[in-house]
């Protein structure tokens, strides 16, 4: 049996992704072991017989807890100086080697046929393990990690020196869109045999519903009043200010629940309620991967208003897309060609520019006709689902081993 080493640069308890890819792998046959970093304090998930999971701890992740958990809002002298640009860098890659050693003795003698990492972080890590053990290195791209929002200019220009020397190290080459293959090739050539992996959930029992009506229900909504959705990582440049802000010139009936966690929680808070829109948007706690699906289904359309900040914005395909699809929510997205591309072809929502006028024209326009859009949701879902999506992934490992 061929044994798959997976190596993460976070927890496995919320990267959907990676948990379905392993899924995927082991009812394939394959022995698949993921190392991942410890962030939650947390059991790991058991996902299948033949997946072991392994959260590790390192030293400057445990540091940064101790930083962050102060009692005062105001960034210390020690925080202000771990985020210069120079330190950070240094940072990062003292924690990228010490994950490497952390991961190397947690497998010991085991034999590994292949490292699979996932996204940039763990690339150089990957890269020594494949020497180590003398396997073949997977390199899965998520997104264009250089091109990140929060990424400062030396990390870019590190960052991209840094992929360029390990790519020539990469056997085959994953990553998320038709559009990131492309950039890939025209930055660094000729690529590794390569398949981009969409971001779609695996379906099970948890995309029943949880209740009917949960959302009206929770939040003492009337059952005839319209749910929009966002849901994911509460981040800068996603669009949920802009999603908040065009409440404002929508009618009473539609209401928008913000699901999730992240750094702009309070500052979106702070803008519902200066809005006096805290009767109309609602907050949901975060949910496991497990959980998002059956919440999911409780709304009426999915919004996916990403700002074109930085490349990575521009051409990724966030999950929620598929989520959203899946459980028969039309889409509105911004117009930008890693989520457009969907909609184009399968025709389940409407790309949008990134306004508050258009977020809402968007919005009518679906509801106007939207027992159409909710059937080109469940036809685009016969073909846009995992069980298709993940023949990719084997054939690829399938090959690799042949």
């Amino acid at each position: 049996m061929k044994h798959i080493l997976m190596v993460l640069f976070k927890d496995i308890d919320y990267d959907a992704r990676v948990q379905r890819e392993a899924i995927a792998l082991a009812e394939a046959g394959y022995q698949v072991t993921i190392c991942c970093l410890n962030e939650f304090d947390t059991d790991p998930p058991f996902l299948h017989n033949l997946i072991k999971i392994y959260k590790l701890s390192i030293s400057t992740k445990q540091a940064k807890k101790g930083i962050a958990s102060g009692s005062s809002r105001k960034p210390t002298v020690l925080a202000k100086m771990v985020r210069h640009p120079i330190i950070k860098l240094a940072k990062d890659q003292y924690a990228s080697y010490e994950f490497y050693k952390k991961v190397k003795i947690t497998m010991g003698s085991e034999t590994i046929h292949a490292v699979h990492c996932h996204d940039l972080n763990t690339l150089d890590t990957g890269k020594r393990l494949k020497e180590h053990f003398q396997s073949k290195l997977i390199y899965d791209s998520h997104e264009l990690f250089n091109e990140m929002t929060g990424r400062n200019a030396v990390d870019r220009r590190f960052g991209y020196a840094l992929e360029a020397k390990l790519m020539r190290h990469v056997d085959r080459f994953i990553t998320v869109n038709p559009y990131l293959i492309d950039k890939f090739s025209k930055r660094y050539g000729k690529l590794p045999p390569s398949i981009y992996l969409q971001n779609i959930p695996l379906l099970g029992l948890e995309q029943e519903r949880k209740s009917a009506h949960y959302f009206h229900h929770l939040y003492g909504i009337p059952t005839d009043r319209i749910i929009l959705l966002y849901q994911g990582g509460f981040s800068k440049n996603r669009g949920i200010e802009l999603c908040v802000k065009s409440m404002n010139q929508l009618p009473d009936h539609y209401h928008l629940v913000l699901l999730g966690d992240g750094d702009i929680k309070e500052a979106l808070m702070q803008l519902v309620e200066g809005e006096k829109l805290t009767s109309r948007v609602h907050f949901h706690p975060k949910v496991p991967p497990s959980e998002i699906l059956s919440l999911t289904k409780e709304a009426d359309i999915g919004l996916v208003m990403y700002e074109n900040v930085s490349e990575n914005n521009y051409y990724s395909t966030p999950n929620k897309i598929f989520e959203y699809m899946l459980m028969g929510l039309p889409v509105v997205s911004s117009n930008h060609p890693g989520k457009a591309y969907l909609l184009e072809e399968y025709d389940f929502g409407v790309a949008v520019d990134e306004n508050e006028k258009a977020i809402v024209k968007g919005i009518e326009a679906i509801q106007q006709r939207s027992n159409y859009y909710v059937q080109k949701c469940e036809e685009a879902s016969k073909v846009l689902n995992w069980p298709n999506e993940s023949k990719k992934l084997i054939h690829l490992y399938n090959e690799l081993f042949s």
